[in-house]
């Protein structure tokens, strides 16, 4: 593991997942645990059940990591591989609790479909879980402090020369000094994190359509 990203889901983190594998980083994502259930089984078993998370095993075909539910626990991961450097995504916070709301009413919808689906059923007793790592409740102000917190926290932890505070705004420029790549000839990933790309996603993954 070389780059642990640490910013909150609905940060722009499917795209700076798809500029992280462009630049040769193997990338984990939250749509990784959706799709290889013995990844939702063990994140269910590390976050439900309180069974110890092997790292190494998780991150084996990868060399990076953003999005929920490894963000929540960089210090963890970045105790077990100490030479990694860190990302975190920033986005407008009124702006992040809007997609982040967004998000949470797709995943209302799937939760019909649960009782028929186990694979979707456990994934989704994972994701509400996950949840509780965000904040105590929905609420925008309960919401938007935990946001803001986690930012201020990730930014005294990590030192600063471990760590890139990024926005997908920035483009390739800062995140490929960080890393000592070179700007790629195309332009920065920007990719549609929006209820129905989420939706229709994860309904394919879980055959429900």
């Amino acid at each position: 593991m070389r780059i642990i990203g640490a910013g909150f889901p609905r940060t722009g983190t499917l795209s700076t997942h798809a500029a992280l594998t462009r630049l040769g980083f193997p990338c984990y994502h939250m749509a990784e645990v959706a799709m290889r259930p013995d990844h939702t089984r063990a994140w269910h078993d590390f976050l439900c059940e309180n069974k110890p998370m092997n790292w190494h095993e998780l991150f084996a075909d990868f060399e990076a990591t953003v999005d929920a539910p490894a963000a929540f626990f960089y210090r963890e991961i970045f105790e077990t591989f100490p030479d990694a450097k860190i990302i975190l995504n920033l986005r407008e916070p009124q702006a992040w609790y809007r997609s982040y709301m967004t998000l949470s009413a797709v995943t209302e919808e799937l939760r019909r479909a649960r009782a028929d689906n186990p694979a979707l059923d456990l994934w989704l007793t994972t994701v509400e879980t996950v949840h509780t790592l965000v904040a105590d409740s929905f609420d925008e102000e309960d919401c938007i402090r935990a946001f803001e917190n986690h930012n201020r926290r990730v930014q005294e932890e990590i030192p600063a020369e471990r760590l890139l505070t990024f926005r997908v705004q920035d483009g390739w420029e800062p995140l490929c000094e960080f890393l000592g790549c070179e700007v790629p000839d195309e332009d920065f990933p920007h990719l549609n994190e929006g209820g129905d790309t989420v939706r229709a996603g994860l309904s394919a993954i879980f055959g429900l359509l």
